[in-house]
């Protein structure tokens, strides 16, 4: 458990050491790729939701700029 605490510590801290376009740009793909394995769970043919979320995610990440400690 203490491993996985580290493991967890680490990639937080590396994240958030990332530039503003840079970390939303990694929200964004996550959430694209989220959706995306949702998705393909599901009978139909979605393929511009994951896009859309993507695009949206980091827009709004970038806007936002919640990693901002000021």
């Amino acid at each position: 458990m203490d491993t996985l605490q580290h493991l967890y510590r680490r990639l937080d801290n590396r994240v958030r050491g990332l530039s503003r376009l840079s970390y939303a740009l990694l929200v964004g793909l996550v959430s694209a790729v989220a959706v995306f394995a949702v998705r393909s769970l599901l009978p139909g043919d979605g393929s511009f939701g994951p896009i859309a979320m993507g695009v949206s995610m980091t827009v709004v990440y970038y806007a936002l700029d919640p990693n901002n400690t000021t």
